[in-house]
């Protein structure tokens, strides 16, 4: 199995890094990316922020936007090749439908329990670390 390092770039987000058919994992939060040390041949897949992010103040989207653009050019700039990954694509991957009129909690809480299943091996996926172990699915699923 190829490696991965799949990475949810929200202010809540964080990473998942499956290393090579070993079965070991890593994860983490997005302020300890700058120090990982990926294999060389590990596909990044990020998630996709989209221009408009909803009713958040202006200040909000601007951390989001700085934030993506600074994981996109960290790994494009250490040579590694970056998948852009918008949430609807994986979260259709996961089967669990959208989030709907759940609330925010209850529809993280559905990834996070989805992420475990998808994962037995790892002993404890956080509300961080879900949303990366989700993309890491869709990556193993769809080969990128």
């Amino acid at each position: 199995m190829k490696p991965y390092l799949c990475i949810d770039p929200g202010a809540n987000g964080g990473w998942a890094y499956q290393m090579h058919g070993d079965g070991a994992f890593m994860q983490g939060s997005n302020d300890e990316l700058a120090d990982l040390c990926p294999t060389p041949d590990t596909t990044v897949v990020i998630e996709k922020v989209p221009a408009f992010v909803g009713p958040i103040p202006a200040s909000a989207s601007f951390k989001l936007g700085y934030s993506y653009g600074w994981i996109v050019g960290l790994w494009q700039g250490r040579g590694f090749k970056v998948v852009l990954v918008t949430p609807q694509e994986w979260q259709k991957t996961m089967g669990v439908g959208t989030k709907g009129k759940r609330t925010t909690t209850d529809w993280k809480n559905t990834l996070k329990r989805e992420a475990q299943r998808r994962f037995p091996l790892v002993e404890k996926i956080t509300l961080k670390t879900a949303d990366a172990f989700c993309l890491l699915s869709h990556a193993q699923q769809f080969n990128l």
